[in-house]
């Protein structure tokens, strides 16, 4: 679920600073706008952050414990659904705005073609004393 947070409430949503936030909205990674204030408000997927805040943590804690020597080291059936669900969002947020843009692309397209009809010159079109008196 979207929700519009200050980069304050960003940050800690997602595990990050606000600078980190800011340098996100500046790639183009996270939308945001300023309010009449003059404050950042960013919109967040809180269900996708605590996800990715949550295998964020999961990794951190298999990290912190060291293995054993041969001991295979591999993730846990609850990090590698989580990881699949994160991914999935992604893939879902990424195919919506790639509809959005082809969109934008086509109806640009269209402008453009239109614009380009108009600025050609109509040869049939003749004028008023060209017609009245048949010349040309």
């Amino acid at each position: 679920m979207l929700e519009r947070m200050t980069l304050i409430d960003a940050g800690a949503a997602l595990g990050i600073s606000p600078d980190a936030v800011r340098m996100r909205i500046r790639r183009g990674m996270m939308q945001g706008e300023k309010d009449e204030e003059g404050r950042w408000l960013v919109w967040v997927d809180t269900e996708q952050a605590e996800h990715e805040r949550l295998a964020r943590q999961a990794n951190e804690r298999a990290d912190e414990r060291e293995p054993e020597p041969g001991e295979p080291v591999e993730p846990t059936m609850g990090e590698l659904r989580m990881t699949i669900a994160v991914l999935e969002a992604r893939l879902a947020a990424a195919e919506s705005e790639r509809d959005f843009l082809r969109k934008q692309v086509d109806t640009l397209v269209f402008a453009q073609g239109m614009q380009a009809q108009r600025a050609l010159p109509n040869p049939e079109r003749r004028g008023l004393w060209a017609r009245l008196f048949g010349r040309g």
